[in-house]
């Protein structure tokens, strides 16, 4: 049980350097200073976000959705949307470096290169999950870690999946600990906009470069 565990665990650190995830930063990025300025609307819209996307990465690769990606439609629908995403990150990666510079050199610039706007909170809710579910099933064409199968086969074929279920829970936590980390980054109050905005380039250029992975 220990050797799961510790598979469970390293799986998912492992898994939390693929390209999806950076994908899902940038989007996380961008709704969280979308819907809402709310200091209290945003720890909704984080929750929302995390729970759906790993309640979908868990359905798309370990329950149901599996059939869904195995159809090649379903491939090519989700590499063109990665390729539009990407492309997008791309340039918002620039406007976010764009403004750093500007800071650097003294500059005055705006808060954010992306406008605030509120939206009502069913709504936004509604939005959040929908699009945390669609990353999640777009997660699903980078190759999962091949242990995470031995140790879900393993639970299934034993007639222990009731008890393996909790470490493929712990493993798709551990592998959103990207996500996790711009989750706490962007809760600190008092940090320089200069680092923000570096930050957040960053993950754009990042996100943006994972197309090359995903195509390959």
């Amino acid at each position: 049980m220990n050797d799961i565990a510790v598979i469970a665990l390293g799986a998912g650190l492992k898994d939390g350097l693929n390209p999806c995830i950076f994908i899902t930063c940038a989007i996380f990025i961008i709704q969280g200073f979308w819907f809402t300025t709310n200091s209290l609307g945003i720890f909704w819209v984080r929750i929302i976000f995390g729970l759906v996307y790993m309640l979908g990465f868990l359905f798309f690769n370990f329950g149901p959705g599996q059939i869904l990606t195995l159809q090649k439609i379903f491939v090519l629908s989700a590499k063109i949307l990665y390729f539009v995403l990407g492309a997008g990150s791309f340039v918002i990666g620039v406007l976010f470096f764009k403004d750093w510079l500007s800071l650097r050199r003294g500059q005055q610039v705006q808060e954010l290169p992306v406008r605030s706007k509120k939206f009502p909170a069913l709504a936004t809710g509604a939005l959040t999950a929908i699009l945390s579910f669609v990353l999640s099933s777009l997660a699903t064409l980078w190759p999962i870690d091949n242990y995470i199968f031995i140790l879900g086969n393993e639970g299934v074929l034993k007639g222990r999946w009731q008890m393996v279920m909790p470490l493929l829970l712990d493993y798709v936590f551990v592998a959103m600990w990207a996500l996790w980390f711009i989750w706490a980054f962007l809760s600190i109050k008092d940090l320089r906009p200069s680092f923000l905005r570096i930050l957040c380039a960053a993950i754009f250029f990042t996100a943006s470069s994972s197309m090359i992975f995903i195509f390959k």
